[in-house]
């Protein structure tokens, strides 16, 4: 599976947040990358998901993937996210 949207998980220094993921695996020759949104339930969850330096996306109940956020709109709870390693939800 090369992209992904639904239900995810952030963990960010042990707190968990729901949100809504949209994301895809991109390949340049050989290297593969992962990147995408996610969209937390309100502002607050957005910002401390922003702010953290060691978060993790799980998509079901084990798979986990690290990622930095990029950019943040407060309007809209969403960040511009991208991955490190393994895509948590490729197959």
């Amino acid at each position: 599976m090369t992209t992904y949207d639904g239900p995810a998980t952030a963990i960010v220094s042990g707190t968990e947040y729901p949100v809504t993921a949209s994301l895809t695996v991109t390949t340049d020759g050989s290297l593969k990358e992962w990147h995408g949104t996610i969209t937390a339930r309100d502002e607050a969850a957005a910002w401390e998901i922003y702010n953290d330096d060691h978060t993790k996306l799980r998509i079901g109940d084990h798979r986990e993937g690290v990622f930095l956020a990029g950019t943040f709109n407060a309007d809209t709870a969403e960040l511009r996210v991208q991955g490190s390693g393994p895509a948590p939800f490729e197959a």
